[in-house]
């Protein structure tokens, strides 16, 4: 298939991020090599990884290995800073025959806060049905990335990234793992469950813990080849999670539907559960079973966790009892918005323990359709406070804006409550707030308090619609009523909201009453001269005006280039650059106006004229003409300090003529000039010696056709890019 220049140059400039430094070496290995006869050359490869692992050790090597099969018999370690690259054509298989138990395949560790500045890509793992026990240990090191791997039928665990490298439950000693990437990967079968010598307990395909800034994107995880109750999840807190700023976006994860009767018998519905989070995100993933998040704070970080544009969803209901988004342990300012919650028992629930605090919760424009009752145990519906102690949670400010909640229609299975704010008891509650919702079809009652006593100060209902429920869409309070309780008028309870029937979306017809009827709400954006009621603003199109296409960003002479395509566009209006630096959150650097309209590719570009320096991670939130944003994945810029290289002008010639390449070293040193075309064919490379100031080189460069290269110049310490089109 032939690739887009697009997708071309995002793959080159990639390739640039990992280039070793000028003085690296690559090594090979190949099924038809030999580790005793082999140096270890294109031409007279080693044979085995273990073999070329233990003899590269230099960083910024990088061990190459040709296509083929290769039977690993013994344990792999990998050195900091060397890395490995496949075949990215035919991608090679690397088999274990390794099966002693807690031992992986391939390890990289290393004393806590160790930069492994490495990468592993383009590989495929392979756990000879489940011989080995696991895949891929990265321990105490950071700056690793593993890319564009497959990694298969491992016995018990698939890849850990921890910053420890032991199964304490503890945060790190000393120091967090940060700047770590697992990105285009498929992991199949690679997660245990039932264990009968080890515990019944879920390991994960892909395990976590003591990370800050750990990137998560565009995997594919599936755990459900294994026989009922023997599957563990798709992603996993490990040293009791302990994560920090970590953000989980664009994956597609899948689990085997529950098969139990109550929580731990067959396992859990579970595909993320991560414990001890601060600033974690959850975007734009599709997601067969639940979020499980545990002791969840906020600390230096806007949110504990921010779960967004997510599809979590069965394809068709379960008979057993499964959830959708579950915080256990209190949650301090979780974000709860854009997501679509269908198949399942319960849409978003708060799993309180002794006293547990829930505090500054934002749940808003989300739909969660189709909710059912379920075989065992567990509380049905959409919202819900639940006790799983002495029922005495203190809610601290929640509000529920905007959202759809709609039960089952299949018959017996209905679930009884749509908001239940119940583990209150011995509680307390203040400051709730439930505004703009459509609420339809529950048996008991679309809003209900706790059985003996209520314990909320300061519930306001405002404006929400609740239809086709039972208690003749009242709130029930068997407890009694809230103190400081507004029920106003212009609650429409048994209203119709006339959903569009044409689709399964639960949008409004044109001829709803409940449109332009909401009240305004800081923060969420409408059409009209008010808020739709509900998850979905009527006339507000399609959920992404602009389809993005390509997305990355480089550094230029101190300078950060962001720039991007959109394949299509329909009602765009603009782009907002946004950068997080370090640890920190996302703040919007400036603006791009959109095309608006466009069928055909579109290209923007962006300069960060000021980055700080460390890694800088950007972003797009990409807005529509009625100022609703989605957001793009993340990518990143290594921003070193004081730079000792920059261009100053290239001249490459397609006519014969030599080529001239002008620039300015701060220092004497030695480097290596590259030049590649758009394919990422090496065309030119050779030695050079920079003396301090202004350096003019002038070489015989066979550049043949009028197109884009690229020159790289590269030292021991940093490669700098530039792009450059071939005049005649």
């Amino acid at each position: 298939m032939r690739k887009s220049a697009g997708s071309i140059l995002v793959g080159l400039l990639l390739a640039c991020c990992y280039a070793p430094a000028a003085m690296a070496a690559t090594w090979y290995i190949s099924p038809s090599g030999d580790d005793l006869a082999g140096d270890g050359s294109i031409g007279n490869p080693w044979k085995t990884l273990v073999f070329a692992t233990q003899t590269v050790t230099t960083p910024g090597d990088i061990i190459f290995v040709k296509s083929g099969t290769y039977l690993e018999t013994e344990q792999i370690f990998l050195s900091a800073g060397v890395s490995l690259e496949g075949d990215s054509l035919n991608i090679p298989v690397i088999q274990s025959t390794v099966n002693t138990v807690f031992k992986e395949l391939l390890g990289l560790k290393s004393p806590e806060g160790t930069d492994g500045n490495q990468y592993i890509r383009h590989l495929k793992f392979d756990g000879q049905n489940m011989y080995t026990y696991w895949a891929i240990w990265v321990a105490g090191r950071s700056n690793v990335t593993i890319r564009d791997c497959i990694i298969e039928n491992f016995n018990d665990r698939g890849v850990i990234f921890s910053a420890r490298s032991d199964f304490y439950e503890v945060p790190p000693d000393s120091i967090y793992s940060t700047g770590n990437r697992f990105y285009n990967n498929i992991i199949n079968n690679c997660a245990k469950y039932t264990d009968t010598t080890y515990g019944s307990y879920g390991r994960g395909c892909l395990n976590i813990g003591g990370q800050i800034g750990m990137l998560i994107y565009s995997n594919v995880i599936t755990q459900n080849q294994r026989p009922q109750g023997d599957n563990g999840w798709p992603i996993k807190y490990v040293n009791h999670g302990y994560l920090k700023n970590c953000r989980i976006y664009n994956n597609t994860l899948n689990k085997i539907p529950f098969g139990g009767n109550f929580p731990g018998q067959d396992g859990w519905d579970f595909c993320i559960e991560l414990f001890n989070i601060e600033g974690l995100e959850i975007a734009g993933n599709t997601i067969h079973g639940s979020i499980d998040l545990n002791f969840n704070h906020k600390g230096s970080s806007e949110y504990s966790a921010w779960i967004h544009h997510n599809l979590i969803s069965r394809d068709t209901l379960n008979s057993k009892y499964e959830s959708g988004i579950i915080f256990e342990f209190g949650a301090e300012s979780p974000v709860i918005e854009y997501n679509i919650i269908r198949n399942v028992s319960s849409g978003i629930q708060f799993n309180t323990r002794d006293s547990s605090i829930v505090s500054n919760v934002k749940i808003r424009k989300n739909l969660m359709a189709n909710l059912a009752s379920g075989e065992g145990t567990g509380t049905s519906g959409g919202i819900l406070i639940v006790s799983e102690g002495t029922s005495s949670a203190i809610i601290d400010s929640m509000e529920i804006d905007n959202n759809t909640i709609v039960a089952t229609t299949a018959q017996d299975r209905e679930p009884w409550i749509g908001i239940y704010l119940d583990a209150l008891n011995h509680g307390r509650a203040t400051n709730i707030k439930i505004r703009n919702n459509i609420i339809v079809g529950f048996a008991g009652a679309w809003l209900k308090g706790s059985d003996t006593t209520t314990n909320i100060d300061q519930l306001h209902l405002l404006v929400n619609d609740p239809y086709n429920n039972g208690n003749n869409n009242l709130p029930l309070w068997p407890g009694g009523l809230p103190t400081n309780y507004v029920d106003t008028p212009y609650n429409i309870p048994g209203v119709d909201p006339l959903f569009d029937s044409s689709n399964n979306s639960y949008s409004l017809q044109p001829i709803s009453p409940v449109i332009d009827l909401g009240i305004i709400i800081p923060g969420i954006p409408f059409l009209g001269v008010g808020p739709d009621l509900g998850y979905a603003e009527y006339g507000g199109g399609p959920p992404l005006a602009s389809k993005l296409d390509d997305l990355y960003a480089q550094e230029r002479g101190g300078k950060n280039i962001v720039q991007w395509s959109t394949a299509s566009e329909n009602n765009s209006n603009y782009f907002d650059v946004e950068r997080a630096s370090g640890t920190g959150s996302f703040h919007a650097i400036g603006r791009v106006n959109a095309k608006g309209l466009s069928t055909t590719r579109q290209y923007y570009s962006f300069t960060d004229n000021t980055p700080p320096t460390g890694i800088n991670y950007y972003r797009l939130a990409m807005a529509d003409k009625s100022n609703r944003i989605e957001f793009s994945k993340i990518v990143s810029v290594n921003n070193k300090a004081g730079r000792s290289m920059q261009f100053l002008y290239t001249q490459l010639s397609a006519s014969g003529n030599p080529a001239v390449i002008r620039m300015n070293s701060t220092r004497k040193q030695g480097a290596k000039l590259v030049v590649s075309d758009a394919t990422g064919r090496l065309l030119f490379n050779c030695d050079i010696e920079l003396q301090p100031g202004i350096n003019t080189f002038t070489r015989q460069v066979p550049v043949y056709a009028r197109s884009i290269y690229f020159i790289r110049i590269l030292t021991q310490e940093e490669t700098i890019v530039t792009e450059t089109l071939a005049g005649y």
